[in-house]
């Protein structure tokens, strides 16, 4: 079945529709995922933005939309809007979330995020999009760095039999990331004003994650440090719908267990109870280590730092004598950020190079 490109939805970033839900009713992201982090080169014009947008059509009408055929959503970063259009960024560029980082922050023009549960169906459409052919996109746009990974059940531990990774886990630190309630609904984080009304932003995070020492934990550790002190590693394996992160009683918890939960932590920045970011991360072996590519939806660049400031838990210590900024506190101690990325999302119409001055 193909699609025609007026049926798809006017947001890129409108994926969850076509999601499938697994036995317990958790949403199922598409397993393989592509990140292309592109660079202009030249002084793209509008048949130029014919050309990609054309492109992006012609994949449309080949593929189903959703995770049997494929996802796109391509974001335009700071550079982007400075050099090649008269507006203001809608994005500041990025800047280190924690006093402990010293990520990469980076400048690329635009990532295309792709998403299927066929992974051929990825490299294929890297090739045509970089390679010989009508769709090749190489005189605009070049492709400076791809980023690859996957999530779902059972493929952690099939890319990674030599670790210790559940058999059953959709994620390298074990957990679902995907449950009812605990994402920011796709209408929330569509930009409502401004010319990129019906669109987003994205922060694209690359992060190595230290799995050797975090398996090294016992299980109802491992659910304490991801969710809170009062989730044991039984009641984390049936999580459906979202966790109870205990998040008004940090203070009281982090005193009473000497330990903060992830989710704690980040469920202090939620607004009437509902997240401000929508996750559409997923695992990684790139460069043969584990890790994980972030890629955070939201309204405002704001609702990401606000987030990722509140994660931190820099106020635990305070509440305990074993708890560090990062020992004992979520899941600070086994990450490391490598980059950090951010970009503006258009709505589906303004996709290929929006606010082109050349179109003007």
């Amino acid at each position: 079945m193909t699609t025609t490109t007026h049926t798809l939805p006017a947001a890129q970033h409108a994926w969850e529709a076509t999601f499938d839900h697994d036995e317990e009713g958790r949403p199922l992201a598409p397993r393989h995922h592509r990140l292309l982090m592109l660079d202009v080169t030249g002084t793209p014009t509008a048949a130029d933005a014919d050309h990609l947008e054309t492109t992006l059509r012609t994949l449309e009408q080949e593929l189903p939309h959703g995770p049997t055929g494929m996802l796109t959503c391509i974001g335009w970063g700071p550079g982007w809007f400075e050099q090649h259009t008269g507006h203001r960024s809608p994005v500041a560029r990025p800047a280190p979330m924690a006093r402990w980082e010293n990520p990469r922050l980076e400048s690329y023009d635009a990532c295309l995020h792709l998403a299927s549960d066929n992974e051929d169906i990825l490299a294929d459409i890297t090739d045509r999009l970089f390679g010989d052919g009508p769709l090749d996109q190489r005189e605009r746009l070049q492709l400076t760095d791809l980023r690859t990974g996957f999530v779902g059940r059972g493929l952690p531990a099939a890319r990674r039999p030599d670790a210790a990774i559940p058999d059953r886990a959709p994620l390298m630190l074990g957990f679902h990331s995907g449950l009812r309630g605990n994402q920011a609904p796709e209408d929330s984080i569509t930009i409502t004003t401004g010319p990129l009304t019906g669109g987003t932003t994205m922060h694209v995070s690359y992060i190595d994650l230290d799995t050797d020492s975090w398996y090294e934990q016992d299980p109802d550790t491992r659910s304490a440090q991801m969710y809170s002190p009062h989730i044991s590693a039984d009641q984390a394996e049936r999580l459906a719908d979202d966790a109870k992160s205990d998040a008004d009683t940090l203070p009281a918890t982090a005193a009473a267990h000497g330990r903060v939960g992830h989710a704690q932590a980040t469920g202090r920045a939620r607004l009437g109870g509902v997240p401000r970011i929508n996750r559409r991360d997923f695992a990684t072996l790139d460069h043969g280590t584990p890790g994980t590519h972030f890629v955070s939806l939201q309204r405002t660049m704001e609702d990401f730092n606000a987030t990722r400031a509140v994660m931190n838990a820099g106020d635990a210590p305070t509440h305990h004598a074993r708890i560090g900024v990062r020992r004992r506190n979520g899941i600070n101690a086994f990450m490391e950020v490598r980059s950090r990325a951010t970009f503006a999302v258009p709505p589906r119409r303004d996709r290929a190079y929006p606010l082109l001055t050349a179109r003007d």
